[in-house]
Order: structure tokens, then C-alpha cells, then sequence
């Protein structure tokens, strides 16, 4: 008789919302935007080394003990794409913690509200290949950039 295994899965990356964003904004224009219409305040942060070594936007707005934290990532570096998804996308909005659905359908419906947004929409991170691996690139970054300011 074969014995039984159970497995348990654990998603690595728990209470994460990434939001995809295809615009013609400059970076710093559409955190300036969220900052008006969702009243952030975002804080652009030390660059990103993404692929090639190449530096990419980076934003970071934290709402407080128990709330979201946010990063905005630019995946444009001039005419470079760090990563090709379909449907094309220039920007991830990364919300971490809980959020409720109608809050998180808010924010994206005010992202669409914005003239140069072309479209935003909620991405599934099962349906993302390689999305994990960005994900803690995003992650170690934030923490080294909070590290280096709390010096």
C-alpha cells in the first residue's frame, strides 16, 4: 500500500496585490497622482537594479502600523522593458497587507481615472511567470533603502 503525503502549499508571497499599469507617464507625474487622488505619499527611494544592472523608478509610501505599504516600480528605463508581460505594462503598483476588495477595486478604478493611464488592472500572480523573483527583488531593495535611511 502507498502511503499518503500530504502537502502543504504556501504562497510566498501572502496578502500581496500588484496592480499593472500601462502609461505615458513619467514615473515621478504618476506617484504625484496617486499622492493627489488616493492621498499617498509616496517617496521616491534609491533606484532599482533590475536586468542588465540597468536603474529603474522606484517609490515607496507606507500608511502606517497595520496598514499598506506601497511600492511603485517603473519596468521602463528609457526605450528598455525589464520585463515583457501581456498585456504590455509600464509600471507595478505592489500594495502589501491586507486590503479589502472594494478598497483595492477603488484604487485601481482611480488609477483609471487618470488621463495618460492607458489601463490598469489587478494581476494574478499564479498567471505571472517569474513574477516571484521580482517580487523579492522588490522586497530586499525596500528593506536595504529603509536600512540605509534609519542610519
Amino acid at each position: 500500500m502507498a502511503v499518503k503525503k500530504n502537502k502543504l502549499k504556501v504562497a510566498p508571497f501572502d496578502d500581496i496585490h500588484i496592480i499593472g499599469i500601462n502609461s505615458t507617464l513619467i514615473d515621478y507625474k504618476l506617484a504625484y497622482y496617486l499622492n493627489e487622488k488616493q492621498n499617498f505619499n509616496f517617496v521616491r527611494l534609491d533606484d532599482i537594479l533590475l536586468d542588465e544592472q540597468l536603474p529603474y523608478a522606484f517609490f515607496y509610501f507606507n500608511a502606517g502600523e497595520n496598514r499598506n505599504a506601497y511600492n511603485l516600480v517603473s519596468l521602463r528605463h528609457k526605450d528598455h522593458l525589464c520585463i515583457k508581460l501581456n498585456p504590455h505594462i509600464d509600471y507595478l503598483l505592489v500594495v502589501r497587507n491586507h486590503i479589502t476588495p472594494d478598497r483595492l477595486a477603488l484604487l485601481v478604478r482611480n488609477l483609471r481615472e487618470i488621463k495618460e493611464v492607458t489601463y490598469a488592472y489587478t494581476m494574478e500572480l499564479s498567471r505571472t511567470p517569474d513574477i516571484d523573483v521580482l517580487l523579492e527583488r522588490i522586497e530586499m531593495h525596500e528593506r536595504h533603502c529603509l536600512e540605509e535611511q534609519n542610519h
